[in-house]
């Protein structure tokens, strides 16, 4: 080791040098030590020259068991069980210790497992019944019976029309789960989503929120590329207006004001979808989108006309209440019951399914009663379509199916070898003779539910028919009357065109009754057809740029309701959060002046900053007394409630504004500025360069700072940086270096983003929001487009370029 100079302190990190006996000679003599295999060549079991059979043999039976143990253990490593071999969607939580959560065609196998492995048990506890257990059992089953009698009388006596009006109580719980459904109502296909995704109680009903597994790529890739996706929206509503043409057109018209104007929709041909307003209220009071869905008219004397509506739940009451003050006219006019309106809610329910097997998925499920039929030609005609798009627009069928549990599971057919031509033909020569809808029938729909089998009844024949065959049709078998409709993504239409990519749905509206063994049959389909709930449908509708029904309206009654329940559940998880690690919005600055704090109400979508309150009358002031003493301190313990006062513009009108700039166009001209004033327009947001707008972020209009910003970032778009995380070279400025803009005031609020993420279709960062119409219009000069994003709590903003939506 070398010694170091005087004054100069040793590295403790320097090694010494190793001698020659203790360096590498010395690792390569301990390497080949520990491959070397040391051979006994005086073994104990010789003695003499001559070998110790017994003490051999007990030496070689260890060597050979302890190779057979590390045999078996290094297999067992690799080695599954059989919960862990299942696909992720039919995993559940107690497999691991109780077969009946296994399939059975594995539950064999993991019993034998469990023997093996000393795996405790799942056992339910059975004790023998005393006396008072049988009594109890009986007066039960007694109870069951008396209710399931009185369910079967009011069945019978609700079956004939009568002069309707009435709301419709929800069907009857079974024992089991009654208690489970107090304040909310089970979908059919509640218990199967309750073991595959999240449920929420929304609208009164119980809906499943989102899968259990991870979907959101998924989901984009089944609607867009391969598969299917499928929603139960039986919580969807469904209303009835029957009686003479004449007066079912002129109620439609008070309160939809576009329902009858198509004659192919009166026809029975083609769907509307519209937007409901009060009575007398149009344009500043909508209430929610319908599609209309006119029957075509029946043959005979007095048949009358059928029209349903399918209403968003989140709006049915005042729609319904709408209907019955519209149909009182008419019918006091007459002196007797013209015009009826029916609740449909838990009679009918609906599925949507959307995605390019979507049409071979209905196809090998819904299978027509009457396949000579020329509607039913028509729809067994479709096989190989991919896009419903590819048909015209807002088709509509009608026919009636057999029960899908007899050809379960179901499978494809034979496909023709002139199929290409025939779904041609289809397309090029679509008109298909419009028939009544048997679903609008009660009658059909009692029968078809009355005549329904049960399972142990379907299995019964399905084995009497023998292996790899379906079972014979029998006279009693159900027709079951459906209506298939095509419709947006959404379930909502905003009015303007909708992009080019966006993918048509198939909706069936079906007898509650049946929507479960068609679900069932559904999901088991060779087109691999997966399920989404409430949050899946909105990120459908956002990845192509259409506004969803109620979130992205806050101009309606609906949308207000969402945003105070989102707001309210932002609110609780910033609560939850420890004061040291939840943002502190009051000590935010976010312009250059020295005010601190968020703009408005962090947790929501403020509205109230950009729509100016009624103006009161001057001579009504004068009128008005001094209020009293215990109006005052009324007034202070409890104030009266903020109204919301502004209301949803069409996205039509808007349309039509900016190509008539600064004219208004005629939908917008009789209106008074002060109405015109707080009204609300939603736009698509297309950011420029980076960020991720949110929720509630806030709308700035652009500075001729931000002009500027945004005109660089647009002229820099296809050219090559020389370092990819600093395009200052080009003439672009990052957020953070010197000469990025800043924030601009709250007197350049325009409006909110209410959906913000990452589009997958685009592959860039969207948003839907809203502009005020005031706070927008006012100096806007009807070129430039650009709006500023910032997110609540944060003090760097992003340019985007904004459209209708």
């Amino acid at each position: 080791m070398a010694t170091p100079t005087p004054g100069q302190r040793p590295n403790p990190r320097k090694r010494p040098k190793l001698s020659p006996t203790s360096g590498p000679d010395v690792k390569r003599a301990r390497i080949i030590s520990s491959r070397t295999i040391i051979a006994q060549t005086d073994l104990p079991e010789l003695k003499s020259g001559a070998l110790n059979t017994s003490a051999f043999i007990k030496a070689r039976r260890f060597e050979i068991g302890a190779l057979e143990k590390s045999m078996a253990s290094s297999k067992a490593i690799l080695k599954q069980r059989a919960f862990q071999s299942l696909p992720r969607e039919l995993r559940r939580r107690t497999a691991s210790h109780n077969t009946k959560r296994v399939p059975k065609r594995l539950r064999a196998r993991a019993e034998k497992e469990m023997v093996e492995d000393n795996t405790p048990t799942h056992t339910f506890r059975k004790r023998k019944k005393t006396g008072h257990d049988r009594l109890r059992a009986e007066t039960a089953e007694k109870l069951r019976k008396m209710g399931k009698k009185k369910e079967v009388i009011e069945k019978l006596v609700g079956r004939e029309e009568g002069v309707g009006g009435e709301l419709r109580k929800p069907p009857r719980p079974h024992s089991k789960y009654r208690k489970r459904q107090k304040g909310k109502v089970w979908l059919p296909t509640h218990v199967w989503h309750a073991k595959r995704a999240h449920i929420d109680v929304r609208w009164r009903f119980a809906v499943p929120e989102s899968p259990n597994e991870k979907c959101f790529r998924s989901t984009q890739r089944a609607v867009e590329k391969r598969g299917a996706i499928a929603w139960d929206t039986s919580y969807w509503s469904h209303i009835l207006v029957r009686g003479d043409e004449e007066l079912v057109q002129k109620v439609l018209e008070e309160v939809c004001k576009d329902a009858a104007a198509d004659k192919k929709v009166r026809a029975g041909r083609r769907t509307k979808e519209c937007w409901v307003y009060e009575r007398g209220g149009y344009p500043d009071k909508p209430i929610a989108p319908v599609t209309v869905i006119w029957s075509p008219a029946e043959e005979g004397p007095g048949k009358g006309r059928r029209v349903l509506l399918r209403v968003h739940p989140a709006g049915f009451y005042k729609v319904w209440e709408e209907l019955l003050a519209a149909i009182r006219a008419p019918n006091i006019a007459a002196g007797e019951q013209k015009v009826s309106i029916d609740d449909l809610r838990f009679e009918l329910g609906s599925i949507q399914i959307a995605g390019p097997s979507a049409t071979d998925a209905l196809l090998s499920v819904l299978n027509p009663y009457n396949p000579a039929g020329e509607t039913e030609k028509a729809w067994t005609g479709l096989r190989g379509l991919t896009n419903p798009g590819a048909l015209p627009p807002d088709v509509v069928l009608s026919f009636e199916i057999t029960d899908p549990r007899l050809h379960f599971p179901p499978r494809h057919d034979n496909v023709p070898a002139q199929q290409e031509e025939t779904l041609f033909t289809i397309q090029s020569t679509w008109p298909v003779p419009a028939t009544p809808h048997g679903l609008l029938d009660p009658k059909k729909r009692a029968i078809a539910v009355k005549l329904q089998a049960s399972l142990k009844r379907i299995h019964k024949r399905k084995a009497d028919a023998g292996p790899g065959k379906y079972p014979e049709a029998i006279p009693h078998d159900p027709k079951i009357p459906i209506i298939i409709l095509t419709s947006p993504l959404a379930g909502n239409k905003s009015g303007v065109a909708p992009p080019k990519q966006s993918p048509t749905a198939w909706t069936i509206i079906m007898p509650w009754k049946w929507v479960h063994p068609v679900w069932y049959s559904l999901m088991h389909t060779p087109e691999q057809v997966r399920f989404g709930g409430v949050q899946e449908l909105r990120q459908m509708a956002f990845d192509h740029g259409l506004p969803w029904f109620p979130a992205d309206f806050p101009g309606t009654a609906a949308g207000r309701e969402w945003e105070n329940a989102a707001a309210a559940r932002r609110k609780e998880i910033w609560d939850k959060k420890p004061p040291q690690k939840r943002m502190n919005y009051d000590a935010v600055k976010i312009s250059s002046d020295s005010r601190r704090g968020e703009v408005g109400d962090w947790t929501r979508c403020d509205w109230g900053l950009l729509i100016p309150q009624e103006e009161q009358d001057p001579q009504q002031m004068e009128t008005e007394t001094e209020p009293t003493t215990s109006e005052i301190l009324a007034s202070i313990e409890e104030p009266p409630p903020k109204e919301n006062n502004y209301w949803h513009i069409s996205a039509p009108s808007i349309a039509a504004y900016l190509r008539t700039f600064p004219a208004l166009p005629p939908s917008l001209s009789n209106l008074p500025p002060s109405l015109l004033a707080r009204g609300l327009f939603n736009i698509k947001i297309t950011l420029l360069h980076r960020g991720s707008p949110t929720a509630t972020s806030r709308l700035y209009r652009s500075t001729p700072a931000w002009k500027s910003l945004a005109t660089s970032l647009l002229a820099s778009k296809g050219k090559k940086p020389k370092n990819k995380w600093d395009k200052q070279d080009l003439g672009v400025v990052e957020a953070g270096q010197q000469g990025y803009p800043q924030c601009p005031g709250e007197e350049e609020l325009v409006g909110f983003v209410t959906t913000g993420n990452y589009s997958l279709s685009e592959g860039r960062t969207v948003a839907l929001g809203a502009l005020s119409w005031r706070r927008w219009v006012e100096g806007w000069e009807g070129k430039e487009r650009w709006v500023v994003v910032r997110a609540p709590g944060e003090i760097v903003g992003r340019v985007g370029v904004w459209e209708v939506a």
